[in-house]
């Protein structure tokens, strides 16, 4: 959500994110973000598929999908008069499900989020981590823990924040991560890990080379193109022609809001 929002104030739709009641936005400092607390009148806003229904009875609502309809939250159907987007081509066929007009690969909303300032690999770093990474995956971390024996720690508890988890990455021999749909597992492939992602079955594997229906897009030239999409932000031109006619878009014009959903995860 945040770098969408970068990418379109960057291209002259000016943007902001709308923070939780009562919390702030966090500093993306250099992202061109900021936040925004007011009426939202005539303005366009943009829900993750988190957040239930229309909660700022916006007139002008998108819905961009990052994930399953109604899996980590947020409703499994949406109305007719949302703009619906999906985030990954994957999931176009659940997505489907969940609205009565089918969408095409038309309606992805792909945006790179892999920092090149914080993410990149350095072969001299020598490696001395095994690490764990959990987010999304409790219950499958809960069924089949790793073995004391390993010396595996927890990456969350060795990170403290977004910038020094380049640093951690490149250190890190091995990952094992419970959380089989996350961009993190590029992050750490691109830091030169091993990735290892758990099916239900409770089996270690390469996420690169499987075929579970909860994985990323694997493109076979990810680590040549991440900064290169990370910067691109030519990804809002069909964003935008996707949109209604109607609604009367223009470069220079405040229409736009974003819902915050979460904070950044890893």
């Amino acid at each position: 959500m945040y770098r969408l929002c970068h990418h379109l104030n960057q291209s002259g739709y000016p943007s902001a994110v709308i923070p939780f009641p009562g919390g702030n936005i966090d500093n993306f400092s250099p992202w061109n973000v900021f936040g925004y607390q007011g009426k939202i009148d005539d303005a366009v806003v943009i829900y993750p598929e988190v957040v239930s229904g229309n909660p700022y009875k916006a007139a002008k609502v998108v819905r961009w999908v990052l994930n399953d309809p109604g899996l980590l939250g947020g409703e499994t159907s949406y109305e007719a008069n949302e703009i619906v987007f999906a985030y990954d081509p994957n999931k176009i066929g659940i997505v489907n499900q969940a609205i009565k007009t089918p969408i095409g690969q038309e309606r992805v909303l792909w945006v790179g989020v892999v920092d090149p300032a914080i993410i990149y690999p350095d072969p001299k770093i020598e490696k001395v981590l095994n690490l764990s990474f959990t987010n999304k995956g409790h219950v499958l971390s809960q069924k089949f823990p790793l073995a004391p024996t390993l010396g595996v720690k927890r990456l969350e508890d060795v990170t403290p924040d977004l910038s020094s988890l380049g640093d951690v990455l490149r250190r890190t021999k091995t990952i094992y991560s419970y959380d089989h749909y996350s961009n993190f597992l590029r992050e750490a492939t691109i830091c030169g890990c091993e990735v290892k992602t758990i099916n239900v079955k409770g089996e270690w594997h390469d996420p690169m080379k499987c075929d579970c229906a909860l994985n990323i897009l694997w493109s076979p030239d990810f680590r040549e193109i991440y900064k290169t999409q990370f910067f691109d932000s030519r990804v809002v031109d069909n964003f935008i022609a996707e949109l209604p006619s109607k609604w009367n878009l223009r470069k220079g014009s405040w229409f736009w809001r974003f819902v915050k959903s979460s904070n950044h995860s890893f």
